[in-house]
């Protein structure tokens, strides 16, 4: 869980320093839109070969080696002087981060109850959110107290250090499945195979979703907190104060969205249907992101940035979700890699693009362009997913009873 949180802290750090960084280097937002693609390209890359790897050398080798890799990397940005060296180390940085979520779903799978997935995964993919909590605070205070670069060097180290631990921690395999705990095997399990995975149209339409909606996220990721303190008027120290609101709001809205999926499979209902509605209602919320550049008060501008970032991790979540209920276990690792690879590569595109729109239109294209992603997905999502589900079977009774909860 700590190298989980490790990895937003890192990755956030940059976009939290985005002023000081950009005036102490002398950079400017094209500069910085090069820097979020310079991480994002070998991001792609590795989000794709990750899957793979971890299903070939397992969770001991390649957990060690990513976060040794990305705490290297958040050093060396530490100790950059110009533009060149922390392009290269962010590229380090996005190669070595995205191994960690294909190896928490080939965790849960392995080791949580069916009936208890949708909590889990709503539990540990959103504990990143820890480290974007804690990043405005500490990136704070450790910029106040000694400067900017030991907000990159510090945790850095300590990334190596807990990367250190896990090599020795993590050295058990996954007990073998008894007649009671046995989990229940997909009728297609024995040919599961990468190649079958792509002729699926339920996972293409997945992929057409992560490709719409990703940009969403990442874009917030790395650009909201230098909108709020430069467009807002923000100090760091204010952000620190407010910027971890909106990612303590979205973990508890992971936990809350987990636990109802859970509760709704438990009295028979289709977890897939109930996760598309609730894919339908968050998607509504998302237009409100449109509204951001037209106020000036901070407290409503947050409120809007808590809501969409709310939306994004809520939606991350059901992906796995949806993952772990439609494809078998023994692929789920590379179908999180690819959908991971695919979602960040027009990411990658927006976020180099970014920095030009901002000279030309300034941030209302671009937060009206986001608010209008979401729900166009889900509409894809209901019209190829919600067809291949089966019907519910209730009775008058039992349907205007449920008609509440989920069909």
């Amino acid at each position: 869980m700590s190298l989980v949180v490790l990895n937003y802290f890192d990755r956030q750090t940059l976009s939290v320093l985005k002023p000081i960084v950009k005036a102490d280097l002398t950079l400017d937002d094209k500069a910085y839109s090069l820097l979020t693609f310079a991480f994002m390209l070998p991001y792609i890359v590795m989000y794709v070969a990750s899957g793979r790897l971890i299903e070939r050398f397992g969770t001991r080798i390649c957990m060690s080696l990513f976060a040794i890799g990305w705490s290297i990397a958040n050093i060396a940005s530490g100790m950059s002087h110009n533009f060149a060296q922390l392009a290269a180390s962010r590229a380090l940085l996005g190669a070595a981060e995205p191994g960690v979520f294909p190896i928490i779903q080939r965790a849960i799978l392995n080791w949580v109850p069916v009936e208890r997935r949708a909590l889990a995964i709503g539990i540990v993919m959103p504990a990143g959110n820890l480290g974007a909590i804690l990043a405005p605070p500490l990136v704070a205070v450790m910029t106040a107290g000694i400067g900017w670069r030991a907000a990159f060097i510090i945790p850095g180290l300590i990334g190596v250090s807990i990367a250190m631990l896990w090599w020795f921690a993590d050295t058990k395999q996954a007990p073998p499945p008894s007649l009671d705990t046995a989990q229940p095997v997909a009728p297609d399990e024995e040919a599961a195979s990468i190649s079958a995975l792509l002729r699926d149209k339920r996972y293409w339409a997945i992929i057409a979703v992560r490709m719409i909606s990703d940009p969403v996220w990442y874009f917030y990721l790395f650009w909201i907190a230098g909108y709020l303190q430069e467009r807002v008027g923000l100090s760091l120290s204010e952000l620190g104060l407010v910027g971890s609101i909106p990612y303590i709001v979205a973990m508890l809205a992971c936990l809350v969205a987990g636990r109802f999926v859970d509760r709704a499979a438990a009295r028979g209902h289709d977890p897939i249907r109930i996760q598309l509605r609730l894919f339908a209602i968050t998607a509504a919320l998302m237009p409100l992101g449109a509204l951001i550049t037209m106020t000036s008060s901070v407290a409503i501008a947050l409120l809007i940035i808590t809501i969409v970032v709310s939306v994004c991790q809520t939606w991350f979540v059901g992906f796995n979700v949806l993952l772990a209920g439609l494809f078998p276990v023994k692929i789920n690792a590379s179908a999180v890699g690819m959908l991971g690879a695919v979602g960040a590569s027009t990411s990658l595109i927006l976020n180099l693009l970014a920095g030009f729109i901002l000279a030309q239109f300034d941030y209302v294209a671009l937060f009206a362009g986001l608010a209008i992603l979401h729900p166009i997905s889900a509409v894809i999502l209901f019209v190829v997913i919600g067809r291949t589900r089966p019907k519910p079977r209730t009775t008058a009774v039992e349907s205007a009873a449920t008609s509440g909860v989920a069909t």
